[in-house]
């Protein structure tokens, strides 16, 4: 069962949901049904420096090297 998040086009209020097969959500402010589901965005974590990481400080299981950058 996904969390979606909505926002209620009668007052604009946002808010999560657990959504359920069938199951019309309804604004927890003015309890209207008249929803819209929003794109949720989502976090992102990386060992790569490329990517804001810090880079790999050790050695994956498929290399010797101390930078998956090169196995890749």
């Amino acid at each position: 069962m996904p969390i979606y998040e909505f926002c209620c086009n009668a007052c604009g209020t946002p808010f999560e949901e657990l959504v359920r097969n069938g199951y019309r959500p309804e604004c927890p402010a003015c309890h209207s049904g008249d929803v819209c589901r929003l794109l949720s965005t989502f976090a992102v974590h990386s060992s790569s420096a490329k990517l804001g990481g810090k880079g790999a400080t050790k050695s994956c299981s498929s290399c010797a090297s101390s930078s998956c950058a090169t196995c890749h």
